[in-house]
């Protein structure tokens, strides 16, 4: 019988990893151009979500006075990404933390910038999720929230798009969040909010 979480097993961890490698790279790219073009470059970055912590780490080489938190439930991959930050010389300005991301322990307008990329169609309670990404952000903070969308091409060939939201169900999560739509964008296989 497969786990209850498939992260808390160091083999499944692994492959997810070695398959999203390209994909964690690419989304750190994208955010250090948007947070540079923002002015951004000191202050605190969460990553909630942070999986092996490959966007994370290169965000905050990319940013040498920056620091960094990703929180993730898979020690697995908690290990993956503490052993990268020791290699990347960037373990003194960045921790990864097992926790749970729908109840972030840090107190409210703990963080400058909060990325959670890949995570919502993962949590029970997406709501949730949301609802703590804010409450950590200060106030004049960034926010960067991507995940897959539910659509019938992409659910051929990958089991994790059924699991997505619908789009209908995502602008139902955004208004019960209390979330501009102004801030929010849809392609074929991803949706984005940003502000």
């Amino acid at each position: 019988m497969a786990p209850e979480n498939p992260f808390a097993d160091e083999a499944f961890a692994r492959r997810y990893a070695q398959k999203h490698q390209k994909m964690a790279r690419s989304f750190g790219e994208e955010y250090a151009r948007k947070l540079a073009a923002r002015g951004f470059d000191q202050g605190t970055i969460l990553d909630a979500g942070c999986g092996f912590g490959g966007t994370l780490l290169y965000l905050v080489q990319h940013f040498p006075q920056a620091s960094g938190v990703g929180l993730d439930a898979s020690e697995p991959l908690l290990t993956m990404a503490r052993q990268a930050a020791d290699v990347s010389g960037a373990a003194r300005r960045v921790r990864f933390e097992q926790a749970d991301v729908q109840a972030i322990p840090y107190p409210d307008d703990s963080f400058d910038v909060v990325i959670s990329t890949n995570v919502v169609h993962h949590v029970p309670d997406p709501l949730g999720l949301l609802n703590e990404l804010e409450r950590v952000l200060t106030p004049q903070g960034m926010l960067y929230v991507a995940d897959i969308r539910r659509s019938w091409l992409p659910a051929l060939f990958d089991k994790s798009f059924q699991k997505a939201m619908s789009m209908s169900e995502l602008m139902g999560l955004l208004s019960a969040a209390g979330w501009s739509r102004d801030w929010f964008t849809t392609g074929l296989l991803w949706w984005r909010y940003e502000r």
